[in-house]
């Protein structure tokens, strides 16, 4: 009779567990596609790491700066069709069994909590690792925290799940989580950190929020509440990222303006008279336009090699002015000075073919961008 009474409990938990409907998994994977499909019309379908950055991507120095909306736009941007791929398959699989345990805006909040764990695991992981500016996306530490969410149900819930379902929540996710860590740890560019993170975040948050027994599942004031919060909190981000992605384009573009004026007067300096005063300003101008130009991110990658490039002749040049027999460097210096013209010429000819799709256009009588 006890069996029987348990096999009935089994039975009433499945059919309940599996009727419930998943939209916000499926929204999710909508979701991390069109900002996919975006981020490759936008860049012309380039996958480099300025186009991460400027649709959100997470850097350390980024976050540092006060970026803080970068904790939760990586959890929707992927560095590629393969990364995408595999992580759409994942939430696919896990998605379905979170969201059908805690309803649609219990799950919701779960995955973006996690998803943000797992940014700070990431940000943790490349502090200690030293790579303050590698870019960091990707739904994974979101994923992570559903396998570690399903990884404690199991025990957290012991006394109210029928047997197989507490046996499928508990141990059996475990061997997948374990793989796939292993497999993190031996790829050098899986941010397995970011991983961990979110498997902790999503481990954490069982403890925290409570399920939702199948057959007790309605729509509430709450949950619609919840909802609506994390889709503003969402939005808010992106538009952050939108309009400081502005603010970064506006930097580099100050960036070159300074590069060159710092450039121009060190030219001068060095080939004509001058006072050992003016050529101090003019070495200690060369600095500035050097940290500016090594902490500045250009918007694609053709023009990161122009920065790399004008940051090459700005640091060579502060070297020349820097030697004690300066004077007799002409030749050096002309040298340097003829790199920095066909570099700007360069700067002109990215302007004019690519410089719209940024905003940057040259004035009619300009030698500069604006």
């Amino acid at each position: 009779m006890v069996a029987d009474e348990e096999a009935r409990a089994e039975r009433r938990f499945a059919q309940a567990f599996f009727s419930r409907a998943t939209p916000v998994t499926y929204t999710l994977l909508a979701v991390n596609v069109g900002v996919f499909l975006l981020m490759l019309l936008v860049s012309g379908g380039s996958e480099d790491s300025e186009t991460l950055v400027a649709f959100g991507a997470k850097t350390n120095r980024l976050l540092r700066e006060g970026d803080w909306y970068r904790l939760v736009t990586p959890i929707f941007i992927h560095a590629g069709l393969i990364h995408l791929l595999s992580n759409s398959y994942a939430l696919w699989a896990v998605g379905p069994q979170v969201e059908k345990l805690y309803g649609s805006a219990r799950f919701l909040l779960i995955y973006l909590l996690a998803g943000i764990g797992g940014v700070v695991g990431s940000y943790v992981g490349q502090e200690i690792l030293n790579k303050p500016n590698v870019p960091s996306v990707g739904a994974s530490g979101a994923i992570f925290g559903l396998f570690g969410v399903l990884a404690v149900f199991g025990y957290r819930y012991r006394r109210e799940l029928p047997g197989a379902f507490r046996r499928a929540f508990g141990a059996g996710v475990l061997p997948v989580i374990v793989i796939n860590l292993i497999i993190g740890f031996s790829i050098p560019f899986i941010d397995n950190s970011a991983h961990i993170g979110g498997l902790i975040t999503g481990a954490i948050l069982t403890f925290i929020v409570p399920y939702i027994a199948p057959g007790a599942e309605r729509v509430s004031k709450a949950g619609l509440l919840i909802m609506a919060l994390c889709v503003v909190v969402i939005g808010y981000c992106f538009a952050q990222a939108y309009r400081d992605s502005r603010r970064h384009l506006n930097s580099f573009r100050d960036t070159v303006n300074v590069t060159q004026t710092a450039l121009n007067r060190a030219f001068d300096a060095s080939m004509n008279t001058s006072s050992l005063a003016e050529r101090r300003e003019a070495t200690a101008q060369l600095g500035g336009a050097i940290e500016k130009l090594e902490n500045t991110d250009a918007p694609d990658e053709r023009s990161n090699q122009i920065r790399l490039e004008l940051l090459r002749i700005t640091r060579q040049q502060q070297s020349l002015m820097a030697a004690a027999d300066a004077d007799r460097r002409a030749d050096e210096i002309e040298a340097n000075s003829n790199d920095f013209a066909r570099v700007w010429e360069r700067f002109k000819e990215w302007v004019e073919s690519e410089g719209s799709k940024y905003g940057l256009t040259w004035g009619p009588d300009e030698k500069q961008s604006k």
